[in-house]
């Protein structure tokens, strides 16, 4: 198969390549423009695509001839894809890289050459996406079952430690928004419990956002790490020993009206594991307009 840079595809058949007979044209389908010179890669037994239409596999994309946005694994984050494709696609770096020890695709967009990079992440399990910043990526490769990405002078290796080279990781996550009950009833939110599965203590912020309310309103957190102890070093009985994952639960005071809300939960930790499972919510409801 050829893909052009207007997103012509021609597929071919080929049975013996030592005759001219041994090739046929199967046909031409009109897909997305690639995006960027790395714009395929290998994937569960398809290849995916980098486009104007977002991440495609070619085997839904020549199917669908571009009537079925759905086929993109990109649909639930178009409208960003949309914006980094139309501001951004003609700089070099765009590229798709699968990291099965985390169950992570990366999508590498290339804010500005060389030097300022994003990745749009999506967890391979549950097809949901995110978006990692602070790895300035020219270029991906998987050695040794690890993922590294290449700088300007320097190589990384991704997904390493629970610190971001020293410093604090930070975190921003919002559940999605819902109803909860009817969407004509207004509602007053008084309390928010983060559920939380945590090595440490991370520093955190917990809100409400309420009626598709993406923004957020906080100050940068801080976090300051605790010094463990190391092994034959640290003084028995006196020395700090970390622990495995154990579940926090803490309520937290919050103040939001609206039809709709979604928990908001702010994060800053070095050295720790912190995973958010599920959130209880308490609230007053109002009249129905």
């Amino acid at each position: 198969m050829w893909v052009t840079s207007k997103g012509e595809a021609a597929v071919y058949r080929l049975t013996d390549p030592t005759t001219p007979t041994g090739i046929s044209l199967i046909g031409i389908f009109i897909i997305g423009a690639p995006i960027g010179r790395r714009c395929f890669m290998k994937y569960a037994g398809d290849m995916l695509l980098i486009c104007q239409d977002g991440v495609v596999p070619l085997s839904g994309a020549l199917q669908s001839s571009r009537l079925n946005p759905r086929v993109s694994l990109t649909d639930k984050i178009q409208f960003a894809m949309s914006v980094a494709i139309s501001s951004y696609g003609a700089n070099f770096g765009w590229q798709l890289v699968y990291f099965p020890k985390e169950n992570q695709l990366y999508l590498n967009v290339p804010i500005q050459e060389g030097m300022n990079q994003q990745q749009y992440v999506m967890n391979t399990i549950t097809k949901s996406w995110s978006n990692f910043t602070g790895w300035e990526a020219n270029c991906w490769e998987i050695y040794n079952d690890d993922v590294y990405f290449g700088g300007n002078g320097f190589v990384g290796l991704a997904w390493n430690t629970n610190s971001d080279n020293g410093n604090a990781i930070q975190g921003t996550a919002i559940q999605s928004f819902q109803t909860y009950g009817s969407s004509a009833q207004l509602k007053r939110f008084t309390l928010m419990r983060p559920n939380l599965r945590t090595s440490g203590v991370p520093r955190l912020y917990a809100n409400v956002n309420v009626d598709f309310n993406l923004s957020d309103s906080t100050a940068p957190l801080s976090f300051s790490p605790t010094s463990y102890g190391v092994w034959d070093v640290g003084l028995w009985d006196s020395a700090i020993w970390g622990s495995d994952l154990v579940t926090q639960q803490n309520w937290q005071g919050v103040n939001a009206i609206g039809y709709t809300a979604a928990p908001f939960l702010k994060a800053s930790a070095s050295g720790i594991n912190v995973r958010w499972v599920n959130t209880d919510l308490v609230f007053e409801r109002g009249g129905i307009l």
